[in-house]
């Protein structure tokens, strides 16, 4: 009902994530995420041009980004103000932080969706590989490079 009423870009479930309230968020992905409906919370934006999948990415949050991906791999495709999408978001943690995180991702989405991020280039013209590199995220780097450009049937 709460998230139901909200018309604003900054919703409820922005609000959950970007806190770290993490069973509150996956609650409300869980009531919205199969009804058309309310399904269109996962695309609103706050000020920084994120969505409820980006803020995960941002935040390396794994079990929300899965709850959203596994039904809707379509919202893969989104990308904040900055032209970033989740993979460059997950490039850009120190440390290779992201690493397992990008890992279980590129199990579950789609080649072709997985390809069309991996090589995608941001408003600073970088891939998620240039931004693993210019961090020196070496595993996270990896990984994206694997098996890019292969095709669904490959």
């Amino acid at each position: 009902m709460l998230l139901s009423t909200y018309d604003g870009n900054s919703s409820p479930l922005h609000d959950a994530i970007q806190h770290g309230h993490t069973q509150l968020a996956l609650a409300f992905i869980k009531q919205i995420v199969n009804v058309p409906s309310l399904n269109k919370l996962l695309k609103n934006r706050n000020e920084n041009g994120e969505t409820p999948l980006l803020i995960a990415a941002r935040l390396n949050q794994w079990k929300l980004i899965e709850s959203i991906l596994k039904p809707r791999s379509d919202l893969a495709k989104q990308k904040d103000k900055d032209g970033n999408n989740l993979f460059h978001l997950l490039a850009n943690l120190s440390e290779d932080k992201g690493v397992e995180t990008v890992a279980n991702i590129l199990k579950i989405l789609p080649n072709d969706i997985k390809n069309i991020l991996k090589e995608e280039k941001n408003g600073k013209n970088e891939t998620p590989m240039d931004i693993a590199q210019s961090y020196g995220n070496t595993k996270c780097m990896n990984l994206l490079t694997l098996d890019v450009g292969k095709k669904n049937d490959e």
